[in-house]
């Protein structure tokens, strides 16, 4: 394997606990580098997007030849500036350290996995291997983009961990990860009084192929996971140059949270008349009201979206030769269905 001439690691301060902890990482780093004949840098981001131009900043001064090795070193929010900051350089490969309370494009390599992928030496003679992106407009997503209910749900959530930051900041990880994703859910309950959001109407075009009808959820996956524990679009690969489109039809706020609760964990083949599933290399979204979008964690709206799958397009550091997972084939789980 070519050495690697450059390592840049991209920390998110907020995915450790303790200042302590971050101080601790940052120093392993600089003592596991010590003496090698490579160079070193460390970023701590200090605002969302903060890390895109750093790390487009520090590219410019690195040859075109010699490669780089970017570590997201926290959750999937840096995951995602990471990500955005490498696209389109040949010479950058992406590393996925996982410390956030949401690490979900790591389950695309399997469960219980985050201490291989965070272990410096596992990342220093990884392999990379090749992961499809989602693109939209000008920013990337390496696991899924959301419209509608689950996108609000998020939203909200969103709101209710900065409101009880204080106390999950001061709970054991164990208990604090428990507690992040129960204000997922309830900001899913919150979110299903939105009658507006839960009997939206919107045109579709899969592939130029047209839909129309309401809809409480649709959601484009690259990677099978979100949300923490969740695996909604189960059958979607990150590597199979396709989009896996679930599209969730509108209904009574009753049967949005019952049936929604087996959606999240891949069961919609139990509910043919809710739900429909597609795979394709693009879908066009249109409405007459505001489309309320989340593209791996950053919550937006927008009149209109293009969402594209774009094939090989990063390389992903892929520790003790992990290779990724596929969770359910979907032709096993929902016989008939027309994809």
């Amino acid at each position: 394997m070519e050495p690697v001439k450059n390592h840049l690691f991209i920390v998110n301060p907020v995915s450790f606990f303790k200042k302590a902890d971050m101080d601790n990482f940052v120093g392993l780093v600089r003592e596991r580098f010590e003496g090698m004949k490579a160079e070193v840098g460390v970023h701590v981001s200090g605002y969302p997007r903060d890390a895109i131009a750093h790390i487009r900043n520090y590219m410019d001064g690195v040859p075109a030849d010699r490669k780089v090795r970017v570590y997201a070193v926290g959750g999937d929010g840096i995951l995602f500036d990471c990500l955005n900051g490498i696209i389109g350089l040949p010479n950058a490969e992406l590393g996925v350290m996982p410390y956030g309370r949401s690490n979900d494009f790591v389950r695309a390599f399997g469960e219980g996995i985050n201490e291989h992928f965070r272990d410096l030496d596992n990342q220093l003679s990884g392999r990379s291997i090749d992961s499809d992106v989602i693109s939209l407009g000008n920013s990337y997503a390496l696991n899924t983009c959301t419209v509608g209910m689950e996108s609000y749900a998020v939203y909200r959530a969103g709101d209710l961990q900065k409101e009880f930051k204080p106390v999950l900041e001061c709970c054991p990880r164990a208990v604090s990860s428990f507690l992040y994703s129960l204000l997922f859910y309830v900001g899913g309950i919150v979110s299903a009084n939105n009658k507006t959001l839960l009997n939206q109407h919107y045109r579709l075009s899969i592939d130029g192929t047209e839909h129309s009808g309401n809809y409480a959820c649709i959601n484009i996956a690259n990677g099978p996971c979100y949300g923490g524990d969740k695996h909604g679009a189960i059958a979607a690969m990150p590597n199979d140059g396709l989009l896996d489109i679930v599209l969730f039809k509108s209904a009574g706020v009753f049967t949005f949270l019952s049936k929604g609760f087996d959606y999240l964990y891949g069961k919609f083949h139990k509910y043919p008349d809710l739900f429909s599933y597609h795979r394709a290399k693009e879908i066009i979204i249109r409405s007459d009201l505001p489309l309320v979008m989340q593209l791996d964690g950053e919550v937006f709206t927008d009149t209109s979206v293009t969402a594209r799958i774009t094939p090989n397009f990063v390389k992903i550091i892929a520790v003790k030769d992990f290779e990724f997972k596929r969770r359910a084939v979907l032709e096993d789980i929902w016989p008939g269905n027309k994809v």
